[in-house]
């Protein structure tokens, strides 16, 4: 499997964090978000300014995307998003996760078989909004939910600011769920 695969594929996983509520609280699981958030700061830190840990890192988890090796991570920004994100209502909250679980890689996926204007193919964001609409459709959200919390995450997706989408997709969506619901 390629770096991109497995990146891919450890960003979709990221959603099973949402099934772990049955088997603790909405509190405990947020705790829990809340402290992965800090300790992904925490080992970003280390990685950045230590350069052996940063070394050791990328031959443990091959991920890093070459503008990584100097600059805070995509998956730093992911943990920090989840960890904003948990501060809404439980079911806003898991819908923000999961959409930037899920619909962020399926969108690099399908938009690196086309040709990009930018970064971002439209492609890709169509792809986005299509799979945030299933799954905030398949946790129950109404409709209207699911179309603002849909688009408002797959503009955020697209959104060329300089920031991480990963920072900005999931407290966005859940932030939109929870004024909508």
């Amino acid at each position: 499997m390629t770096a991109t695969g497995l990146r891919r594929l450890l960003h979709a996983s990221t959603a099973s964090v949402v099934l772990l509520v049955p088997l603790v609280s909405w509190t405990g699981l947020r705790t829990a978000v809340a402290g992965a958030a800090v300790g992904a700061l925490l080992l970003e830190t280390l990685r950045l300014r230590v350069p052996s840990v940063g070394t050791r890192l990328r031959r443990l988890v091959p991920v890093f995307r070459d503008r990584e090796i100097a600059r805070p991570s995509g998956a730093m920004w992911l943990a920090v998003g989840y960890g904003l994100a948990v501060l809404l209502p439980a079911p806003a909250a898991a819908g923000g996760i999961v959409v930037g679980a899920v619909a962020d890689p399926a969108a690099s996926w399908i938009g690196s078989l086309g040709r990009a204007i930018g970064p971002k193919t439209w492609r890709g964001s169509l792809v986005h909004l299509v799979v945030a609409v299933a799954v905030l459709a398949a946790l129950g959200f109404p409709a209207v939910s699911v179309l603002a919390g849909a688009t408002v995450g797959s503009a955020l997706e697209r959104w060329p600011a300089g920031l991480d989408d990963n920072l900005l997709i999931a407290p966005g969506v859940a932030l939109t769920l929870t004024l909508f619901m």
